[in-house]
């Protein structure tokens, strides 16, 4: 593979050669993606440089837990990075033949900085740093969603990217198809009471929608994982492949549980503004309530549970069908809390 990453290299910066890639293997991360990192050393001008690189490529179809395409994830990531002050890294270009990789794939600059957030929390050794770190992460969420749609997607490839039927002519459309598209997607699972919930809990996204806000591009996975930091600053924000247009606060209801699952707490930064949610409606005006972000922490977790539910249902088969639903139970159950709160259920806080 290593050499197909140096043809590919070869054919993106025409003006490089002798290029030998060093220090090829594959790394944890990129949601659905086999990700890899390396490193090109390269002669450009006469000198000698060496390129961090990052190789993110499609695994086969059956094992994908979500269909994207790295076309649509590199025009964002550079769309970002020319027209904006968002800290992304660049991305070098694509390869949407499988024949060099076995599957389409994309070479990214791998950013400096560390992605080992728990570090900020808890004690961690980078915890001086969590209060600047964590204001600026949710300045360019805020710059990301004040975006205009139509300067940074002008094809529209963000609008559906994910071939679902979801219709963003307006946020009523949007909340609508994206709510039936959930809904859909269980009907071939309803045989168990506990997946029985998990509908419920899709019911309940279309009987309690908050009130309409515009519409713009989110993350669409906002996590501690999926930001590098250092010197007190956001390195980058990284792996794109979930991202789309929706609601603004569908990566805040994401933060939110992740926040949990992560033993994080991001959310509880910046503390000289109240926290994310408050700085965030400072620069913002939105206003968005502690029961909105309850709302989307459920909407959230079904942008994510439905496509690992769909991944786990292909996986499994015949004999081995009865355990299907605790598997696919475990992407859902995290955000039952938001449900019940959403049904005012004794006991759960507003």
């Amino acid at each position: 593979m290593e050499q197909s990453v140096a043809a590919l290299m070869q054919q993106i910066l025409p003006e490089i050669s002798n290029v030998s890639i060093e220090g090829f293997e594959q790394i944890a991360g990129g949601f659905s993606r086999e990700t890899f990192k390396c490193n090109a050393r390269v002669t450009r001008n006469g000198s000698e440089e060496v390129l961090p690189l990052i190789l993110r490529k499609d695994p086969p179809d059956v094992e994908a837990i979500l269909h994207t395409d790295r076309a649509v994830e590199h025009n964002l990531i550079e769309s970002l990075r020319l027209r904006t002050t968002i800290p992304v890294s660049r991305s070098y270009g694509y390869e949407m033949d499988p024949a060099p990789f076995g599957h389409p794939a994309m070479l990214i600059e791998r950013a400096s900085g560390s992605g080992q957030t728990s570090a900020l929390f808890n004690g961690g050794p980078d915890e001086e740093q969590a209060e600047s770190v964590i204001k600026h992460l949710c300045e360019v969420l805020v710059e990301l969603h004040s975006c205009s749609i139509d300067k940074i997607d002008p094809d529209g490839a963000l609008t559906d990217p994910f071939h679902r039927g979801i219709d963003v002519k307006s946020w009523d459309s949007f909340m609508d198809s994206t709510i039936e598209f959930f809904a859909s997607s269980y009907s071939s699972l309803n045989y168990d009471p506990m997946l029985m919930i998990a509908l419920d809990a899709v019911y309940s996204l279309r009987r309690n929608k908050p009130r309409p806000m515009p519409l713009a591009i989110v993350h669409g996975d906002f996590n501690p994982a999926n930001f590098l930091y250092e010197n007190g600053q956001v390195s980058a924000l990284i792996d794109w492949e979930a991202s789309r247009v929706g609601d603004p606060r569908e990566d805040l209801g994401w933060m939110v549980l992740m926040d949990v699952v992560s033993n994080t707490h991001v959310m509880d930064y910046p503390k000289k503004e109240g926290g994310f949610l408050a700085y965030y409606n400072k620069l913002t005006g939105n206003d968005i309530t502690p029961e909105e972000l309850g709302y989307f922490t459920l909407f959230g977790t079904m942008q994510i549970a439905v496509p690992v539910q769909q991944f786990v249902a292909r996986r499994v088969h015949k004999e081995y069908m009865l355990l299907l639903p605790y598997y696919v139970a475990q992407s859902s159950i995290p955000a039952f809390p938001a449900m019940a709160q959403l049904m005012g259920y004794t006991g759960v806080p507003a």
